[in-house]
């Protein structure tokens, strides 16, 4: 857990490090024979003070957490063993993978995450097929496994693909890997949505996904309209023409979002304007000037 850089608020904070280095412990200085952290000086009663009050409860704390064994006690969920936080972000698919990975392998708990931000975009050109994927498959596998297992305060999840595989081409991902984050992202309670660099064809939102559990047939749109709390949309280079933007427009009429932000696709300036009118005033409409195609 310590060395995969799991936890992190902005990704450089995942990295391991030494406590005399690190913002987060560095205002503490105890003589060298001592050799003591700053947790560890303190009574179990003020430990349990900074962790749950003065801290707000599990936080993106990752840097005191690999160097004060007392916090990272605190974090760990003794059943399980996994880290409980409220934030968790990761800029590398490995560690991601790691952290979501189904049944007992998996090192973040998911009972009290709100943010989760998967930003693999650095990859691009590295990044084999088949890992992007399993990240997908196992986020969409490990969101649907805790939604049955109790409620989900998932909130915020955002996702940034590479727009490039290991083989120069275009990333791609697979039918089998789509359908699986389709069922995962169904029905959560979250308030914001990013899923940018997922290449969005009419194939792609429109194909029928039949849930196994439930026996319903999904597909992208219907899973969007699911999206009751959603607020805020992000979809951006997904390579996506005004066809499929009308169809997603359609599909987020019901819902009670403030803004959507379509940016960096190819959506003409005709179908913009029938997207605004589908949506209404009432949404805030990003990224006219940035498609690709405005005629």
């Amino acid at each position: 857990v310590l060395n995969s850089g799991l936890l992190a608020g902005p990704p450089h904070m995942g990295k391991r490090s030494t406590c005399p280095s690190e913002p987060a412990c560095a205002s503490v200085q105890t003589p060298r024979p001592l050799r003591k952290s700053f947790l560890g000086a303190v009574t179990q009663d003020v430990q349990a003070v900074i962790v749950l009050e003065l801290l707000g409860g599990p936080q993106p704390v990752a840097r005191m957490a690999v160097t004060c064994r007392e916090m990272l006690k605190q974090l760990r969920d003794p059943r399980s063993n996994q880290l409980r936080v409220s934030t968790a972000s990761f800029c590398a698919v490995t560690p991601a993978l790691l952290a979501l990975s189904t049944g007992d392998c998996r090192q973040l708990s998911l009972d009290r995450l709100h943010t989760l931000r998967l930003d693999v975009l650095e990859e691009s050109g590295h990044l084999p097929q088949r890992l992007a994927d399993r990240l997908l498959s196992c986020l969409g596998r490990t969101l649907k496994a805790a939604k049955c297992t109790g409620a989900l305060p998932l909130q915020e999840l955002s996702l940034r693909l590479a727009s490039f595989a290991d083989n120069a081409e275009p990333l791609r991902p697979s039918s089998e890997a789509r359908i699986a984050l389709i069922e995962g992202l169904e029905s959560l309670p979250l308030r914001r949505l990013q899923l940018s660099f997922l290449p969005l064809r009419q194939k792609d939102v429109l194909e029928k996904v039949e849930d196994a559990s439930s026996g319903r047939c999904l597909t992208f749109t219907s899973m969007l309209r699911g999206l009751g709390h959603l607020e805020h949309l992000v979809l951006t280079h997904n390579g996506m023409f005004g066809d499929v933007a009308m169809e997603l427009a359609k599909a987020l009429q019901q819902l009670h979002l403030r803004t959507a932000d379509f940016s960096r696709n190819r959506i003409s300036v005709e179908v913009w304007k029938q997207m605004a009118d589908a949506l209404g005033s009432s949404v805030k409409l990003q990224g006219l000037d940035s498609q690709t195609s405005t005629s």
